[in-house]
């Protein structure tokens, strides 16, 4: 995802206008606990911001092409993580 947002946004891109409604933003494993295995648990928030964002942009940019409605970035929840308590931020989309 931080490597080629490019690539990534052309396949959401193309799900879209293949007739997708939502497109994942495929961040299963971005979270703390299951980037610790890689020591970069430093990048989770930016992981999940840039995939939002990647989304985001090609839902708006399809939606701005065919005339129709955004649609919407979804993000899975991984059910093996193990929850941190801790509180989060919510980040809004159009902070780019």
């Amino acid at each position: 995802m931080l490597t080629r947002p490019d690539v990534i946004g052309e396949i959401h891109r193309r799900y879209l206008e293949a007739g997708a409604d939502i497109v994942e933003t495929n961040t299963f494993n971005s979270n703390a606990t299951s980037q610790a295995d890689y020591g970069t648990e430093a990048l989770v928030r930016e992981l999940n911001l840039t995939a939002a964002q990647v989304a985001r942009r090609a839902a708006d940019d399809v939606a701005a092409r065919t005339g129709g409605s955004a649609s919407s970035p979804a993000r899975s929840a991984p059910p093996t993580a193990r929850p941190r308590c801790r509180r989060t931020s919510t980040i809004p989309l159009s902070a780019t």
